[in-house]
């Protein structure tokens, strides 16, 4: 909440973050996210950072919550003939597509069909990261996760 914001426009959670993950290799990822605020500019942004190039994009469920727009990408890299950042074509959106394909593989593993897509590890390791992820709100601090 912002200091002096009026009761009435407090939000639920968490609406408005900015993460930034450093891999061991170099590598980098950000996400910055104002999905409820009082001044109708929602955003969120995310950008990848690689050896040899990274992608940007946008989460657009985010804009205009619960209508949105489409999500965007775009990617730049040393390995690519481009001339800087090339657009990629996104035809679903990340939110709630990337929930529904994995909530389907589980539902398909239990009806007898193969393993799911992600597993317990993957679910107990994004838990891990939700929990760093409300360490570093509570005391703004940096937080390690172990691979």
């Amino acid at each position: 909440m912002l200091a002096g914001e009026p009761p009435a426009r407090r939000p639920n959670g968490e609406t408005r973050t900015v993460t930034t993950y450093s891999f061991p290799g170099g590598e980098r990822a950000f996400v910055a996210a104002n999905y409820e605020n009082s001044w109708g500019d929602q955003s969120a942004l995310f950008r990848l950072e690689g050896n040899h190039g990274a992608v940007r994009g946008t989460l657009g469920l985010l804009y205009d919550y619960p209508h949105g727009r489409p999500d965007t990408l775009e990617v730049t890299s040393d390995l690519l003939p481009t001339d800087g950042w090339t657009p990629y074509p996104v035809t679903t959106r990340w939110v709630p597509d990337a929930f529904l394909g994995t909530m389907a593989s589980v539902l398909a593993a239990a009806s007898g069909r193969p393993a799911p897509i992600t597993s317990a590890r993957d679910n107990v390791g994004t838990l891990a990261l939700v929990e760093a992820l409300y360490e570093s709100m509570r005391t703004g601090e940096t937080q390690v996760l172990s691979p």
